[in-house]
């Protein structure tokens, strides 16, 4: 993560210009991470990334015929690109149970004698309900002299279901020491009028169950029950890059010549930084930038010198601006490292269709590498169409966001920028629910705070 001023950039006063000049933004060394140094997870994360050129198979033959080169124009054309991403997150269920006094339970309970824990269920099936049932004594006869432990699944409908699950039992003691386990993949298959299923072991030992006795003679139990979700709540999302960012309001009518005036001799004016002078046209300053324009129709120093000495900035962002002022569109190379100091010059001299550029460069530059670093620019420049290009990628990329070295970075140094980024996750996530499946009853709505909470139990 590089170093960032906190302070938040503001377009300069056209009555003071280089008299005050504001605070600049401090620059470390570009990230340097590699993925797979941060997690093993991280060998292939999932970036939103221009598609590849098409491969040129149509110029066969004469390559000077008109024919032969109208075919590789159309071989060489970018097609658009359409990709999507699924979420099909296993739905996890937790039941903690207690049984108090549970060592006489085993010395009097006779077969058949069940102890049953109270129903639990999940907010995505509220029809389907499950249940602990435990015999000190075992089942039957043939299990006496056995504990019989079993995971019931029951539903209070005349619907048919079918659930394949994954459930766990622990035994745990006092010192949170597992000390039985057990895991199985079953179908519970529930049909009217039984209305249940259930699955389990009818044949543990008593001389298993007696050491994971607390001392009070209590046993505690706890189940994990892991299945996934009904296919009509799987959750699809669209990924584009740079979706939602209008650049149509940058003019596009510059003259041709434009271009090539801005080495001429008829250049009347210098912009200084740290000692390095780029020449420059005063009208075409002054017709992009209100703030300009002011400065050279006022009694100011930079009117009478006809220098501009921009100190808060870095040679390569007055070298990405001119650029823009004399083509109307960025540099074919422009590194998102730059992409801060040009959004600073843009807001201080007032040229929001530069900002809006650089926006969409950033969007089109977006991978998970870079994307704490690109949140961040967005956060300090106020760059909301920047901020929601990054939280696509941000989602996809949710399971490994949190360990990454970039988020750590970003949640020491700006922890405000960190929340923000996970409830922008979440916020999107949510919505997508309701937008791919209109027929999903909607869920409990919560508090940000409580969707971050879960979001880092989760991971």
């Amino acid at each position: 993560m590089r170093a960032y001023s906190q302070e938040r950039p503001s377009a300069a006063d056209p009555s003071v210009f280089q008299r005050s000049p504001t605070s600049s933004l401090v620059y470390g060394p570009p990230p340097q991470y590699s993925l797979m140094d941060v997690h093993p997870l991280f060998a292939a994360p999932v970036d939103v990334v221009a598609p590849p050129q098409q491969a040129n198979v149509n110029n066969v033959g004469n390559s000077h015929s008109a024919e032969s080169s109208s075919s590789t124009s159309r071989a060489n054309k970018v097609l658009p690109s359409h990709k999507c991403v699924t979420f099909w997150e296993p739905i996890t269920l937790k039941q903690e149970w207690t049984i108090l006094n549970f060592a006489k339970a085993i010395d009097l309970a006779s077969p058949g004698l069940c102890i049953r824990s109270r129903a639990f269920c999940d907010e995505s099936m509220p029809d389907i309900h499950w249940q602990l049932c435990l015999y000190p004594g075992g089942k039957r006869e043939e299990n006496q002299n056995n504990v019989s432990l079993f995971l019931k699944m029951s539903s209070a409908t005349l619907r048919e279901y079918t659930v394949r699950a994954e459930y766990r039992f622990y035994f745990i003691d006092e010192g949170g020491i597992v000390r039985f386990s057990n895991v199985n993949v079953a179908d519970f298959k529930v049909k009217p009028p039984k209305g249940s299923h259930s699955w389990g072991l009818r044949n543990i030992p008593k001389a298993k169950v007696q050491p994971c006795l607390r001392q009070d003679g209590s046993l505690h139990i706890v189940c994990q029950i892991e299945r996934l979700p009904e296919v009509n709540r799987l959750r699809t999302l669209e990924l584009v890059a740079g979706k939602g960012i209008d650049s149509s309001t940058v003019s596009k009518n510059y003259l041709c010549n434009i271009v090539a005036m801005r080495d001429d001799e008829s250049v009347d004016c210098k912009i200084i930084c740290k000692g390095q002078e780029f020449e420059a046209h005063k009208f075409l300053l002054c017709s992009h930038s209100q703030v300009f324009k002011a400065m050279f129709k006022h009694d100011t120093i930079e009117r009478q010198e006809s220098k501009i000495n921009i100190i808060d900035t870095t040679p390569k962002a007055i070298e990405h601006m001119l650029h823009y002022l004399y083509t109307s569109k960025l540099s074919e190379v422009f590194p998102y490292e730059d992409a801060a100091d040009v959004m600073q010059l843009a807001d201080k001299y007032d040229m929001e269709p530069l900002k809006i550029l650089v926006q969409r460069r950033l969007a089109d530059q977006l991978t998970f590498s870079n994307l704490c670093d690109i949140f961040y620019i967005a956060h300090l420049h106020n760059a909301d169409q920047l901020m929601e290009s990054c939280i696509p990628v941000a989602v996809v990329n949710s399971g490994h966001l949190i360990d990454s070295e970039e988020f750590k970075a970003l949640k020491k140094h700006y922890p405000d920028v960190a929340n923000q980024m996970l409830e922008k996750v979440v916020t999107y996530k949510g919505e997508s629910i309701r937008t791919t499946n209109p027929y999903t009853p909607p869920n409990k709505r919560l508090h940000p705070n409580d969707l971050i909470h879960r979001f880092f139990l989760r991971h």
